[in-house]
Protein backbone atom coordinates (compact mmCIF):
# COMPACT_ATOMS: atom_id res chain seq x y z
CA UNK A 1 0.00 0.00 0.00
CA UNK A 2 1.03 3.59 -0.47
CA UNK A 3 1.31 4.31 3.25
CA UNK A 4 3.45 1.20 3.73
CA UNK A 5 5.75 2.38 0.94
CA UNK A 6 6.28 5.61 2.87
CA UNK A 7 7.49 3.76 5.99
CA UNK A 8 11.12 3.95 7.13
CA UNK A 9 13.62 2.24 4.87
CA UNK A 10 14.99 0.00 7.58
CA UNK A 11 18.50 1.50 7.46
CA UNK A 12 20.54 0.88 10.60
CA UNK A 13 23.61 3.06 11.11
CA UNK A 14 24.84 0.60 13.73
CA UNK A 15 24.80 -2.44 11.46
CA UNK A 16 28.51 -2.33 10.56
CA UNK A 17 29.72 -2.16 14.16
CA UNK A 18 27.32 -4.89 15.22
CA UNK A 19 28.63 -7.25 12.55
CA UNK A 20 32.21 -6.77 13.75
CA UNK A 21 31.43 -7.68 17.37
CA UNK A 22 32.32 -11.04 18.87
CA UNK A 23 28.67 -11.94 19.49
CA UNK A 24 26.71 -14.47 17.45
CA UNK A 25 25.74 -13.38 13.93
CA UNK A 26 22.11 -12.28 13.39
CA UNK A 27 19.71 -14.89 12.03
CA UNK A 28 19.33 -14.97 8.24
CA UNK A 29 16.64 -12.75 6.74
CA UNK A 30 13.71 -14.81 5.47
CA UNK A 31 11.39 -11.93 4.57
CA UNK A 32 11.42 -8.31 3.38
CA UNK A 33 9.91 -6.66 6.48
CA UNK A 34 11.44 -3.39 7.70
CA UNK A 35 10.62 -1.02 10.55
CA UNK A 36 7.43 -2.06 12.35
CA UNK A 37 6.32 -4.41 9.55
CA UNK A 38 6.11 -8.06 10.58
CA UNK A 39 5.02 -11.47 9.34
CA UNK A 40 5.09 -15.07 10.49
CA UNK A 41 8.79 -15.32 9.54
CA UNK A 42 9.97 -12.42 11.74
CA UNK A 43 7.20 -12.03 14.33
CA UNK A 44 9.11 -13.55 17.24
CA UNK A 45 10.34 -10.67 19.48
CA UNK A 46 13.80 -12.24 19.84
CA UNK A 47 14.17 -12.58 16.09
CA UNK A 48 13.10 -8.97 15.56
CA UNK A 49 15.59 -7.73 18.13
CA UNK A 50 18.39 -9.75 16.52
CA UNK A 51 17.51 -8.33 13.08
CA UNK A 52 17.30 -4.75 14.32
CA UNK A 53 13.54 -4.48 13.65
CA UNK A 54 11.11 -2.53 15.78
CA UNK A 55 8.70 -4.57 17.84
CA UNK A 56 5.43 -5.06 15.96
CA UNK A 57 2.53 -2.84 16.99
CA UNK A 58 -1.05 -3.88 16.19
CA UNK A 59 -3.41 -1.81 18.36
CA UNK A 60 -6.33 -2.69 16.08
CA UNK A 61 -6.00 -6.35 17.06
CA UNK A 62 -6.95 -5.52 20.67
CA UNK A 63 -9.68 -2.96 19.88
CA UNK A 64 -13.38 -3.49 20.70
CA UNK A 65 -14.85 -5.01 17.55
CA UNK A 66 -18.05 -4.83 15.55
CA UNK A 67 -18.98 -6.77 12.41
CA UNK A 68 -20.39 -4.95 9.41
CA UNK A 69 -23.61 -6.56 8.19
CA UNK A 70 -26.42 -5.50 5.89
CA UNK A 71 -29.88 -5.74 7.45
CA UNK A 72 -32.95 -4.86 5.42
CA UNK A 73 -30.70 -3.17 2.91
CA UNK A 74 -28.97 -0.97 5.51
CA UNK A 75 -25.30 -1.51 6.51
CA UNK A 76 -24.97 -1.67 10.30
CA UNK A 77 -22.26 -2.40 12.88
CA UNK A 78 -23.14 -5.40 15.07
CA UNK A 79 -21.36 -5.61 18.44
CA UNK A 80 -20.81 -8.68 20.56
CA UNK A 81 -22.96 -7.27 23.37
CA UNK A 82 -26.01 -7.15 21.08
CA UNK A 83 -25.85 -3.48 20.11
CA UNK A 84 -26.59 -2.66 16.49
CA UNK A 85 -25.64 0.81 15.24
CA UNK A 86 -26.02 2.48 11.91
CA UNK A 87 -22.64 3.37 10.47
CA UNK A 88 -23.38 7.08 10.90
CA UNK A 89 -23.93 6.45 14.64
CA UNK A 90 -20.35 5.30 15.23
CA UNK A 91 -18.00 7.73 17.04
CA UNK A 92 -16.46 8.52 13.65
CA UNK A 93 -19.21 7.90 11.07
CA UNK A 94 -18.19 5.29 8.53
CA UNK A 95 -19.14 6.29 4.99
CA UNK A 96 -17.91 5.37 1.54
CA UNK A 97 -17.28 1.65 1.98
CA UNK A 98 -19.11 -0.92 -0.14
CA UNK A 99 -18.70 -4.59 -1.10
CA UNK A 100 -19.71 -5.96 -4.51
CA UNK A 101 -20.33 -9.70 -4.71
CA UNK A 102 -19.47 -11.97 -7.63
CA UNK A 103 -17.64 -9.53 -9.88
CA UNK A 104 -15.99 -12.66 -11.25
CA UNK A 105 -18.52 -15.10 -12.65
CA UNK A 106 -17.34 -18.45 -11.28
CA UNK A 107 -14.35 -20.57 -10.28
CA UNK A 108 -13.44 -21.26 -13.92
CA UNK A 109 -13.09 -17.56 -14.75
CA UNK A 110 -11.24 -16.98 -11.48
CA UNK A 111 -8.80 -19.77 -12.37
CA UNK A 112 -8.20 -18.20 -15.80
CA UNK A 113 -7.39 -14.83 -14.20
CA UNK A 114 -5.04 -16.42 -11.66
CA UNK A 115 -3.29 -18.21 -14.53
CA UNK A 116 -2.77 -14.88 -16.29
CA UNK A 117 -1.41 -13.40 -13.08
CA UNK A 118 1.13 -16.19 -12.72
CA UNK A 119 2.57 -15.31 -16.14
CA UNK A 120 4.19 -12.29 -14.48
CA UNK A 121 7.01 -12.54 -11.87
CA UNK A 122 6.35 -11.87 -8.22
CA UNK A 123 8.65 -9.70 -6.13
CA UNK A 124 9.05 -9.93 -2.33
CA UNK A 125 7.10 -7.32 -0.37
CA UNK A 126 6.71 -6.42 3.28
CA UNK A 127 4.66 -8.19 5.95
CA UNK A 128 5.16 -11.59 4.34
CA UNK A 129 3.51 -10.66 1.05
CA UNK A 130 4.55 -10.91 -2.61
CA UNK A 131 3.70 -8.20 -5.14
CA UNK A 132 3.31 -7.27 -8.79
CA UNK A 133 3.01 -3.53 -9.45
CA UNK A 134 1.68 -2.04 -12.68
CA UNK A 135 1.98 1.71 -12.27
CA UNK A 136 4.24 4.70 -11.66
CA UNK A 137 6.96 4.68 -9.00
CA UNK A 138 6.81 7.14 -6.13
CA UNK A 139 9.05 8.55 -3.43
CA UNK A 140 6.45 9.38 -0.81
CA UNK A 141 8.81 11.17 1.54
CA UNK A 142 9.98 13.58 -1.18
CA UNK A 143 6.63 13.55 -3.02
CA UNK A 144 8.16 12.69 -6.36
CA UNK A 145 6.94 10.29 -9.04
CA UNK A 146 8.46 8.79 -12.15
CA UNK A 147 7.01 6.75 -14.98
CA UNK A 148 9.41 3.90 -15.76
CA UNK A 149 9.78 2.57 -19.29
CA UNK A 150 8.70 -0.83 -17.98
CA UNK A 151 5.22 0.55 -17.20
CA UNK A 152 3.36 -0.07 -20.45
CA UNK A 153 -0.20 -0.42 -19.18
CA UNK A 154 -2.46 -2.39 -16.87
CA UNK A 155 -2.95 -6.13 -17.41
CA UNK A 156 -5.89 -7.25 -19.55
CA UNK A 157 -7.81 -8.75 -16.66
CA UNK A 158 -7.35 -5.53 -14.69
CA UNK A 159 -9.15 -3.44 -17.29
CA UNK A 160 -11.96 -6.00 -17.50
CA UNK A 161 -12.48 -6.35 -13.73
CA UNK A 162 -12.45 -2.61 -13.15
CA UNK A 163 -14.99 -2.07 -15.91
CA UNK A 164 -17.35 -4.45 -14.13
CA UNK A 165 -16.92 -2.80 -10.72
CA UNK A 166 -17.37 0.71 -12.12
CA UNK A 167 -20.60 -0.45 -13.71
CA UNK A 168 -21.93 -1.47 -10.30
CA UNK A 169 -21.69 1.91 -8.57
CA UNK A 170 -22.35 5.44 -9.84
CA UNK A 171 -19.85 6.74 -7.24
CA UNK A 172 -17.08 5.34 -9.47
CA UNK A 173 -18.05 7.40 -12.49
CA UNK A 174 -14.95 8.97 -14.01
CA UNK A 175 -12.56 6.66 -12.14
CA UNK A 176 -9.26 6.62 -14.08
CA UNK A 177 -6.95 3.94 -12.68
CA UNK A 178 -3.25 4.71 -12.73
CA UNK A 179 -2.07 1.73 -10.67
CA UNK A 180 -2.93 -1.95 -10.53
CA UNK A 181 -1.16 -3.50 -7.54
CA UNK A 182 -1.31 -7.23 -6.87
CA UNK A 183 -0.50 -8.65 -3.43
CA UNK A 184 -0.23 -12.33 -2.67
CA UNK A 185 -0.94 -13.39 0.93
CA UNK A 186 0.16 -16.86 2.10
CA UNK A 187 -1.12 -18.27 5.37
CA UNK A 188 2.06 -20.25 5.98
CA UNK A 189 4.14 -17.04 5.85
CA UNK A 190 1.88 -15.21 8.29
CA UNK A 191 1.23 -12.61 5.60
CA UNK A 192 -0.78 -9.55 6.66
CA UNK A 193 -1.27 -5.87 5.90
CA UNK A 194 -0.39 -3.33 8.57
CA UNK A 195 -3.09 -0.77 9.41
CA UNK A 196 -2.73 2.38 7.38
CA UNK A 197 -4.36 5.18 5.42
CA UNK A 198 -3.25 5.14 1.79
CA UNK A 199 -1.13 8.13 0.86
CA UNK A 200 -3.23 11.25 0.30
CA UNK A 201 -0.66 13.29 -1.65
CA UNK A 202 -0.55 10.87 -4.57
CA UNK A 203 -3.71 8.73 -4.48
CA UNK A 204 -7.22 10.07 -4.94
CA UNK A 205 -10.35 9.47 -2.90
CA UNK A 206 -11.47 6.16 -4.41
CA UNK A 207 -9.68 2.83 -4.00
CA UNK A 208 -11.01 -0.41 -5.50
CA UNK A 209 -9.96 -3.90 -4.43
CA UNK A 210 -10.71 -7.43 -5.67
CA UNK A 211 -10.25 -10.70 -3.75
CA UNK A 212 -9.17 -13.91 -5.52
CA UNK A 213 -8.28 -17.41 -4.36
CA UNK A 214 -9.67 -17.37 -0.82
CA UNK A 215 -11.93 -15.11 1.27
CA UNK A 216 -10.64 -12.87 4.00
CA UNK A 217 -11.72 -10.16 6.43
CA UNK A 218 -10.81 -6.49 6.02
CA UNK A 219 -10.60 -4.68 9.35
CA UNK A 220 -11.40 -0.96 9.46
CA UNK A 221 -9.90 0.75 12.51
CA UNK A 222 -10.67 4.14 14.04
CA UNK A 223 -7.65 5.10 16.17
CA UNK A 224 -9.49 8.03 17.74
CA UNK A 225 -12.09 5.81 19.42
CA UNK A 226 -10.03 2.58 19.35
CA UNK A 227 -12.81 0.78 17.52
CA UNK A 228 -12.50 -1.88 14.83
CA UNK A 229 -15.17 -2.88 12.29
CA UNK A 230 -14.61 -6.19 10.53
CA UNK A 231 -15.91 -6.69 7.00
CA UNK A 232 -16.07 -10.05 5.22
CA UNK A 233 -14.54 -10.04 1.73
CA UNK A 234 -15.83 -13.14 -0.05
CA UNK A 235 -13.86 -14.81 -2.79
CA UNK A 236 -14.42 -13.14 -6.19
CA UNK A 237 -15.83 -10.00 -4.56
CA UNK A 238 -14.71 -6.37 -4.88
CA UNK A 239 -14.84 -3.40 -2.54
CA UNK A 240 -14.74 0.38 -2.70
CA UNK A 241 -13.05 2.57 -0.09
CA UNK A 242 -13.89 6.28 -0.25
CA UNK A 243 -15.17 9.08 1.97
CA UNK A 244 -14.51 8.75 5.70
CA UNK A 245 -13.54 5.09 5.21
CA UNK A 246 -10.68 6.39 3.06
CA UNK A 247 -9.46 9.32 5.13
CA UNK A 248 -10.55 8.86 8.76
CA UNK A 249 -10.45 5.09 9.22
CA UNK A 250 -7.36 2.94 8.83
CA UNK A 251 -7.66 -0.42 7.12
CA UNK A 252 -5.61 -3.60 7.25
CA UNK A 253 -5.70 -7.40 7.21
CA UNK A 254 -4.69 -9.52 10.20
CA UNK A 255 -2.57 -12.62 9.65
CA UNK A 256 -5.20 -14.80 11.32
CA UNK A 257 -7.69 -13.77 8.62
CA UNK A 258 -5.64 -15.34 5.82
CA UNK A 259 -6.49 -18.94 4.94
CA UNK A 260 -4.49 -20.65 2.24
CA UNK A 261 -3.46 -18.19 -0.48
CA UNK A 262 -5.28 -14.94 -1.25
CA UNK A 263 -4.47 -12.75 -4.23
CA UNK A 264 -5.60 -9.13 -3.93
CA UNK A 265 -5.85 -6.65 -6.80
CA UNK A 266 -5.96 -2.95 -5.90
CA UNK A 267 -6.73 -0.09 -8.28
CA UNK A 268 -5.88 3.51 -7.40
CA UNK A 269 -6.48 6.87 -9.04
CA UNK A 270 -4.37 10.04 -8.83
CA UNK A 271 -5.34 13.13 -6.90
CA UNK A 272 -6.54 15.83 -9.25
CA UNK A 273 -3.39 17.86 -8.55
CA UNK A 274 -1.12 14.98 -9.60
CA UNK A 275 -3.27 14.03 -12.59
CA UNK A 276 -2.93 17.57 -13.96
CA UNK A 277 0.88 17.46 -14.10
CA UNK A 278 2.87 16.38 -17.16
CA UNK A 279 4.03 13.21 -15.40
CA UNK A 280 0.50 12.55 -14.23
CA UNK A 281 -0.88 12.78 -17.75
CA UNK A 282 1.90 10.50 -19.01
CA UNK A 283 1.17 7.89 -16.31
CA UNK A 284 -2.57 7.97 -17.05
CA UNK A 285 -1.94 7.53 -20.76
CA UNK A 286 0.28 4.52 -20.04
CA UNK A 287 -2.31 3.05 -17.66
CA UNK A 288 -5.01 3.25 -20.33
CA UNK A 289 -2.99 0.82 -22.45
CA UNK A 290 -2.81 -2.94 -21.97
CA UNK A 291 0.41 -4.59 -20.86
CA UNK A 292 0.84 -7.66 -23.02
CA UNK A 293 4.45 -8.85 -22.75
CA UNK A 294 5.35 -10.28 -19.37
CA UNK A 295 9.08 -10.07 -18.56
CA UNK A 296 11.06 -13.24 -18.16
CA UNK A 297 10.12 -15.10 -15.02
CA UNK A 298 12.58 -14.98 -12.16
CA UNK A 299 12.22 -18.43 -10.57
CA UNK A 300 14.22 -17.56 -7.47
CA UNK A 301 11.75 -14.75 -6.69
CA UNK A 302 8.54 -16.55 -7.50
CA UNK A 303 6.67 -17.93 -4.47
CA UNK A 304 6.33 -21.69 -4.29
Amino acid sequence: AAAAAAADNGADDGAASASSSSGPPPPPRLCSCVGIRSCGLCGDPAVREALGLHQARTPAASAPTAVLQVREGVPVACFGDGRVLRLDELPVPLHGFEVFLDVIEDEAEEADILKEIEAWPWEPSQSGRWKQDFGPRANFKRQLIKVPDTFQGLPRYGHELLKRVVGRNAALEGFQPVECLLLRYEEERGANHDFHVDDTWLWGERIVGVTLGSPTVLTLYDPASHLAVRVALPRRSAYLISGSARYEWQHGILAEDIRGVRTAITFREFTRETADTDLGRLALARAAATATAAPERLPERVPP
